[in-house]
C-alpha cells in the first residue's frame, strides 16, 4: 500500500500545504479532524474523526487510526497537538515518529533573525541624482520583507535594500519589469511606488515555456517541467491584495510589449481590471531571459523610454550560468556614461541611474 502518513488537524493551513508535499512525494496521506463537518475532508485520500487532544479518549483512538492505516508519520499542525505527540507518541504508537511541525518558538526566532539580517545590511552608497523622500523605518523595512517573503523567487535581501533605497530616489512614472514570473519583486515594486508616490506597476511577461529557454544546459534542463500557465495564476494570486488598480500586466515578449506600451497608455486584465500608465518609465527592472541577444533587445527598446533621473536595474549582473547581462549592461554604462548620474551592485543586480 505504501507508507501512509497522517495529518492532524487535518484542515489547518500548514496541513494542507504538508499533504501537497507528501502526495507529490509518492505517500499516502491519512487526514483526521475532530469537527463533526470538516471541508478539509474531500481533499484527503482517507479520513478519520479523532476525539479534541484534550479527550481522555484521545490517545486510545490515535493508536487505532495509526494501527489500522499503518501510519509511520504524524504530522500535528496545531502546536498544542504537536506538543502532546512529541511527550506521548512514543507510547501512544511506538515507531511511529513525529514530523518536524513548526512551532511558535520557530516564527519567534525567524522573524528576530529577519530583524538582525536588515538590521545588519548596508544601504548603498551613491549620488543620487533627484532628492530623496523619507526613508523606510527598521520597522517598514521588516516588514515589507516579511510581507514579500511569502513570495518564492530569487529577490534576495539586499536587493529589496537597495530597491527601498533607490525607488525613494526615483522620479514620477511608470515602474516597468520585464519578467515577473510568480510575482515576488512585483509586489516589493508595487508596496513601493505607492508609498513613495511614483507611479503605476507594468509587469511583461509571456508566460511561456519556450521563452524560458537560455540556451544554458544546466538552466534550460532545470525550466523543462516549469508550468507556465500556472507560474501565471500564482502571479495573480500573489499580487490580487496588491495591485488596488496600481499594478497589471502584459502577457507578451518584451519587445510585443514595448510596442503596446508606446502604442496605448491602459492595460486591461480580467485578474486586475483596467490601469492606466504615463507612457514615461521611473524605474525599469530587466529580469527577463538572461541570454545575451534577450537582455540586448530589453535594453534597445526599453531604455529609451526612461525619463530623467530614472533608475535601469539589471537583474543578475552577476550570474552563474552566462554573462549576457552583464556584457549588455556595461556596454549600456559605456554608451551612456555623460547621462549616468551613479551606477552600482546590489546583490547579484547592477543599479543605474540616469542624470536629471
Amino acid at each position: 500500500m505504501g507508507e501512509a502518513v497522517l495529518v492532524f488537524p487535518a484542515g489547518m493551513p500548514e496541513g494542507l500545504a504538508f499533504r501537497d508535499r507528501a502526495r507529490a512525494r509518492g505517500l499516502r496521506v491519512v487526514g483526521a479532524s475532530s469537527l463533526d463537518s470538516d471541508p478539509a475532508e474531500k481533499v484527503y485520500e482517507a479520513w478519520e474523526r479523532l476525539p479534541y487532544v484534550n479527550d481522555p479518549g484521545f490517545d486510545d483512538a490515535l493508536a487505532e487510526v495509526v494501527r489500522r492505516h499503518d501510519v509511520s508519520a504524524v504530522h500535528a499542525p496545531h502546536y498544542v497537538v504537536w506538543k502532546h505527540l512529541s511527550e506521548r507518541l512514543g507510547q501512544i504508537a511506538p515507531g511511529a515518529r513525529l514530523t518536524t511541525g513548526q512551532i511558535p518558538q520557530d516564527n519567534e526566532r525567524a522573524y528576530r533573525s529577519l530583524r538582525d539580517r536588515v538590521a545588519g545590511l548596508k544601504t548603498p552608497c551613491f549620488w543620487p541624482a533627484i532628492p530623496g523622500k523619507l526613508r523606510l523605518t527598521p520597522l517598514q523595512q521588516v516588514g515589507l520583507m516579511r510581507l514579500v517573503d511569502a513570495i518564492p523567487g530569487m529577490c534576495g535581501e539586499e536587493m529589496m535594500v537597495a530597491l527601498m533605497e533607490a525607488m525613494r530616489h526615483a522620479p514620477a512614472g511608470d515602474v516597468v519589469e520585464i519578467g515577473s514570473w510568480w510575482g515576488r519583486s512585483a509586489a516589493l515594486f508595487v508596496w513601493l511606488a505607492r508609498h513613495y508616490g511614483i507611479g503605476n506597476v507594468l509587469c511583461v511577461d509571456p508566460w511561456l515555456n519556450d521563452a524560458l529557454i537560455q540556451n544554458e544546459p544546466m538552466v534550460d534542463a532545470a525550466n523543462a517541467d516549469r508550468n507556465a500557465e500556472e507560474a501565471l495564476r500564482i502571479f495573480e494570486i500573489n499580487l490580487a491584495p496588491l495591485a488596488q488598480g496600481s499594478l497589471n500586466y502584459l502577457r507578451a515578449t518584451s519587445v510585443a510589449g514595448a510596442v503596446a506600451y508606446r502604442a496605448g497608455r491602459a492595460v486591461a486584465t480580467e485578474a486586475f481590471g483596467k490601469t492606466d500608465y504615463a507612457g514615461a518609465i521611473s524605474v525599469l527592472h530587466i529580469d527577463g531571459n538572461h541570454a545575451e541577444p534577450f537582455v540586448s533587445a530589453d535594453a534597445d527598446v526599453w531604455t529609451p523610454m526612461v525619463v530623467p533621473g530614472g533608475w535601469i536595474i539589471f537583474e543578475d549582473y552577476e550570474w552563474a550560468f552566462g554573462d549576457g547581462v552583464k556584457h549588455v549592461a556595461d556596454a549600456f554604462v559605456e554608451a551612456h556614461d555623460t547621462h549616468i548620474a551613479c551606477h552600482f551592485k546590489a546583490g547579484a543586480a547592477l543599479f543605474v541611474q540616469l542624470k536629471k
